[in-house]
């Protein structure tokens, strides 16, 4: 699940209601009518693991009934897991996203697409939300000459 998060910077409650037909396949992601998100060679490789033998309407992430995983009880496990490993309180689901758009950001410089991504409507408030204070002033390409 957290792989799945970092790997793509989906929402957790998207991540939550994926089921194996969603994935099974699949190189990208389809969630609702306009958003496709394409998957990592790395999370491609993980999801035969995931769908093996599971039918096509099960969840992809299962509790041990088999229903749904309830977003509360994916955030307490998680800040659990910080805690058994000393990491600080300040990480939680949230971080999973916010990881994501970090490192995409770092490489490609694209802000748009984050901004699409998570539906912001400012520069401003999706680099707040990444943690990067970039000043767009300094932007400007020399050479552009219309």
């Amino acid at each position: 699940m957290f792989l799945l998060a970092i790997n793509t910077g989906i929402d957790l409650v998207d991540l939550l209601n994926l089921k194996v037909k969603d994935v099974k396949n699949r190189s990208y992601l389809v969630l609702g009518k306009q958003r496709s998100i394409p998957l990592t060679p790395e999370v491609l490789e993980l999801i035969p693991e995931l769908v093996e033998g599971q039918p096509s309407s099960a969840y992809l992430f299962r509790n041990a009934r088999g229903g749904k995983f309830n977003r509360t009880t994916v955030f307490y496990n998680f800040k659990d897991i910080c805690t058994e490993l000393g990491l600080s309180e300040k990480y939680s689901v949230g971080s999973w996203r916010k990881t994501f758009a970090y490192h995409y950001y770092q490489k490609y410089k694209d802000i748009s697409y984050l901004m699409w991504l998570f539906n912001q409507h400012t520069v401003n408030i999706a680099f707040s939300f990444i943690g990067v204070e970039e000043n767009m002033n300094l932007r400007f390409r020399e050479g552009v000459c219309l």
